[in-house]
């Protein structure tokens, strides 16, 4: 093996090093990243529970103030108190099927 050869070899089994050492590196970001998008899912779907609760409670807010209210009529007042009976109409059939 000449000179020549051994220093090729040589840097060969360098780059090889630097290749692997990239590797290592790479992947435990790769692992990292993995690990924050698990966090962040979980955290979308936290905020979106707690999003549908306000819009719900929003909903809720919205037909009481409608019923307090003095500028709406009773007839509207009616029609709502009507559709959320309805509602739960429906929730029983559910219920007893």
């Amino acid at each position: 093996m000449t000179e020549e050869d051994r220093l090729l070899l040589k840097e060969l089994k360098t780059n090889v090093q630097q290749l692997f050492s990239s590797f290592k590196h790479l992947e435990n970001e790769n692992r990292l990243l993995h690990d924050e998008i698990s966090k962040l899912r979980n955290k979308i779907g936290e905020l979106e529970h707690e999003k549908s609760e306000i819009g719900q409670k929003n909903e809720q807010l919205k037909i009481a103030n409608q019923l307090l209210s003095e500028k709406h009529g009773n007839g509207e007042a009616k029609q709502k108190i009507n559709l959320l009976i309805r509602e739960i109409d429906k929730c029983i059939a559910l219920l007893n099927k």
